[in-house]
């Protein structure tokens, strides 16, 4: 899709030249690099999952083995018509 608005934005000229630097190792541009960053933070509509991840790896669930979990899980698929 073809940009189709203009926007200015001023930056600290360090900011600017790490920019600079990512956008020539990633073989784009400043421009390029900052809609990509937009698209990801604001407009993506897939959900931030990490703080989900996170969320459960600090439950401190109960380690299960294998085995046990497919022979609970076949138990219950039993009771099922």
């Amino acid at each position: 899709m073809a940009a189709t608005r203009r926007t200015q934005l001023l930056m600290e000229p360090e900011e600017f030249g790490r920019l600079q630097a990512e956008a020539r190792r990633r073989h784009t541009s400043v421009a390029e690099l900052i809609r990509s960053a937009v698209r990801g933070a604001y407009l993506s509509r897939e959900p931030d999952r990490k703080p989900i991840v996170e969320a459960i790896l600090h439950m401190r669930l109960p380690s299960m083995e294998w085995k046990r979990v497919k022979k609970e899980i076949e138990a219950a698929h039993a009771d099922f018509p």
